[in-house]
């Protein structure tokens, strides 16, 4: 079996349901974990890194998310977004959602501009532990949302798992690894990292700690599985990176 960790969809034309359906019987992918996309043109990304572009995160497609996992629930599986600067608004959202069949939570600080050190990061964080659903968020080369502020979180929330998302920040993000490596309730998921920030992330944290992510529609799912399917490693290694850590995370049973 192989879950792909980490596949965007949004209300645009591009990266549509119809297309990753396409890429993942292309790649042999089983099953796939939705986020909201579309809140960024990914075909201008850099611009919004440098901070060039700002992008529009106001409306969230949390409910085209919720339309697929509800059509296909042994397939497909949902993270629910919200924006944090919403406060207690984004905390009942968050906690409707998995009441709805959400299986986690996907903070994303490049389209909201929150700090990971707030209080309501702190507040979803502790909330993820009491309703055992994993935190996912990416990070940025900001003091606000760097990989440093999730080696604070899985720290201070012990009992609530979080999902590193890319590897962290850049192709090899030595912070990441060496969290994943030292806190139990910390994972890291493979989009956008480099095959050699992979590899040693498999040397120093074990297979248990590598989740596979396409990062679709930005990259084709089968690039990604390239990359993971080169490591050195035995079955039982690659078939905890390919499903079964994640499925360990949702509680997936089938």
């Amino acid at each position: 079996m192989i879950i792909d960790g980490h596949a965007h969809i949004g209300k645009s034309n591009y990266g549509t349901i119809e297309e990753l359906n396409n890429d993942m019987k292309l790649a042999g992918i089983d099953k796939a974990v939705l986020v909201p996309g579309g809140m960024v043109n990914v075909k201008r990304m850099t611009k919004y890194i440098t901070g060039e572009e700002k992008p529009d995160g106001e409306y969230i497609p949390n409910d085209i998310v919720e339309n697929i996992i509800r059509k296909e629930p042994g397939k497909f599986y949902g993270f629910y977004c919200v924006n944090p600067l919403k406060r207690e608004e984004a905390l009942l959202e968050f906690e409707s959602g998995i009441k709805r069949g959400f299986s986690g939570l996907k903070l994303a600080p490049l389209i909201h501009g929150f700090s990971l050190a707030s209080q309501t990061v702190l507040d979803l964080a502790d909330l993820c532990g009491q309703l055992e659903v994993p935190f996912y968020s990416h990070t940025l080369y900001s003091p606000g949302a760097s990989t440093k502020k999730m080696g604070a979180l899985a720290k201070l929330f012990p009992k609530t798992k979080f999902i590193i998302g890319h590897m962290g920040f850049g192709p090899s993000d030595v912070d990441a690894i060496e969290y994943a490596a030292k806190f139990d309730n910390v994972f890291l998921e493979t989009s956008q990292g480099s095959y050699a920030g992979i590899e040693e992330a498999l040397k120093k944290c074990g297979s248990t700690k590598l989740i596979f992510g396409s990062e679709f529609p930005l990259y084709k799912p089968i690039c990604g599985l390239v990359n993971i399917k080169q490591l050195s490693c035995n079955d039982g290694d690659m078939d905890n990176i390919l499903y079964k850590n994640i499925q360990y995370l949702l509680k997936i049973t089938n």
